[in-house]
C-alpha cells in the first residue's frame, strides 16, 4: 500500500495532538522531579507523572509512530557508553548468564507460588502473572489462554513501572555507580554518523523481528562506533532528554485502559510478588558481583525484572554499562518467549481462552 504525502503528513499531525496530552504531562513530572532533587528526573519523574494521569483516565496509549522515534534516539544515544574499555568485561559474561538463568527461574517459581498460595489465584493467571521481563510476550500468550488478563497485566506492568522508578534513587543512595561515559558531545558530523548508524541498525533488526529491535540495533550500531574508535562523544542532551520524558510517558501510559478500582484491588498482591522477586534479584547480584569483580548496582540492573528499554536507560544514565545490561536483557526476553509456553504445558496452565457466546439482545 502507497502512502501519500498528504496521507502521510495528516497521520503525522494526528500522532502529535494524540501524543501531545501525554508529553506535557510527562515534561511537567520530569520538571518537578528535577527542582526536587530526584536522581534521572527525565525519567522518574515522567513516568510517575504519566502513570499518575493514565490511572485517572487521562492519557491514552502513546502513538506508535513516536515512540519508534524515541526508541532509536535513546538506543543511538546509549551506544556513546560502549568504549574499547568497557568491553574488556565481556569474559565475565558467560557466568553471569547461567546465573541470570538461575535467576529468573527462581523469581518465576516465586512469584507464581505467592499468586497461587498466598492470593489464591487460578493456575494459569498466577503463572502468566509471573514471568520476570517479558511483558509484551507475556501478555500475548496469555490472551490465548483463559488467564485474567486484568491480573496479569497489572502485576506486569507495576513491576516495570515501580522498578523504573526505584531502581536509580536505589543505586545512587548506595554510591554504587559512575559518571557516563564519552561525557563530551559529538561533533555535527559524529553527530549525523551516529544518528544515520543508529537509524539503520533499528531497521534491519526491526527487519528481523529481533526483541526490542528498534531500540537494540540503533544501540549496537552506535556502539560498533563508538567501540572501534571511529566516534568520540555523545548525542547533546538537547536532543536525548526530551526522549527520556518521552520514554517516560510510553512506559506511564501503559496503565491506560486499566480501572483504578481494578489496580487497587490488585495493589497488595502485586507488591508482595514485586518485593520477593527483587529480593531474589537483588541477593543474585550481590553473589555475581562478588563472584565476577562486576559492580553489584550493575548486576542488579542486568538482573532486575523490568522493561528492557528502561533498564538500559537506567544504566546508561547511572555510568553502568549498558551493553552488559542490555545482552542480559534480550537473552532474557528471548529465553523466555521459548521457556513460557514449555513451562506453561508442564504445570497445565494452557487451558484455551472460552469461545465468546453469540450476541444477545443487549450486547447490539
Amino acid at each position: 500500500m502507497i502512502t501519500t504525502p498528504n496521507a502521510f503528513w495528516s497521520g503525522v499531525l494526528t500522532d502529535l495532538r494524540a501524543g501531545a496530552p501525554a508529553l506535557a504531562i510527562a515534561t511537567a513530572g520530569a520538571v518537578v522531579f528535577h527542582f526536587l532533587g530526584f536522581p534521572a528526573p527525565a525519567l522518574i519523574g515522567a513516568v510517575t507523572a504519566a502513570s499518575a494521569a493514565a490511572i485517572a483516565g487521562r492519557l491514552k496509549t502513546f502513538p506508535k509512530r513516536w515512540r519508534d522515534v524515541v526508541f532509536v534516539l535513546l538506543g543511538s544515544a546509549m551506544g556513546s557508553a560502549v568504549t574499547p574499555e568497557t568491553m574488556a568485561g565481556v569474559g565475565h559474561w558467560p557466568g553471569s548468564m547461567l546465573a541470570l538463568a538461575v535467576a529468573v527461574t527462581a523469581m518465576t517459581a516465586s512469584s507464581y507460588l505467592v499468586l497461587r498460595k498466598g492470593f489464591g489465584w487460578d493456575r494459569t493467571t498466577a503463572f502468566y502473572a509471573s514471568p520476570p521481563g517479558a511483558l509484551s510476550a507475556t501478555l500475548v500468550m496469555a490472551s490465548t489462554t483463559d488467564a485474567d488478563i486484568s491480573k496479569v497485566a497489572v502485576v506486569q506492568i507495576i513491576r516495570v513501572v515501580i522498578l523504573t522508578m526505584a531502581a536509580p534513587i536505589a543505586i545512587v543512595s548506595t554510591g554504587d555507580h559512575g559518571p557516563v561515559a564519552a561525557v563530551s558531545h559529538a561533533t555535527a558530523a559524529g553527530m549525523a554518523a551516529i544518528l544515520a548508524a543508529g537509524i539503520a541498525g533499528a531497521l534491519i533488526f526491526q527487519r528481523l523481528r529481533f526483541p526490542g529491535g528498534l531500540m537494540v540495533g540503533a544501540f549496537l550500531a552506535s556502539a560498533v562506533l563508538h567501540a572501534s574508535g571511529v566516534i568520540v562523544g555523545r548525542l547533546p542532551d538537547w536532543l536525548t532528554l526530551p526522549a527520556f520524558v518521552a520514554l517516560g510517558a510510553v512506559i506511564g501510559t501503559r496503565f491506560s485502559g486499566l480501572k483504578p478500582s481494578v489496580i487497587l484491588s490488585l495493589l497488595k498482591a502485586s507488591l508482595v510478588s514485586f518485593f520477593v522477586t527483587a529480593a531474589i534479584g537483588i541477593s543474585f547480584a550481590l553473589a555475581v558481583g562478588w563472584a565476577l569483580a562486576i559492580p553489584a548496582a550493575q548486576v542488579f540492573v542486568a538482573f532486575a525484572p523490568g522493561a528492557l528499554e528502561a533498564m538500559m536507560l537506567t544504566a546508561f544514565m547511572l555510568g553502568l554499562d549498558p551493553a552488559y545490561v542490555g545482552a542480559h536483557h534480550v537473552a532474557r526476553f528471548v529465553a523466555l518467549s521459548f521457556a513460557v509456553p514449555v513451562a506453561a504445558r508442564l504445570i497445565g496452565a494452557t487451558a484455551a481462552k472460552p469461545a465468546e457466546p453469540p450476541p444477545t439482545d443487549e450486547d447490539v
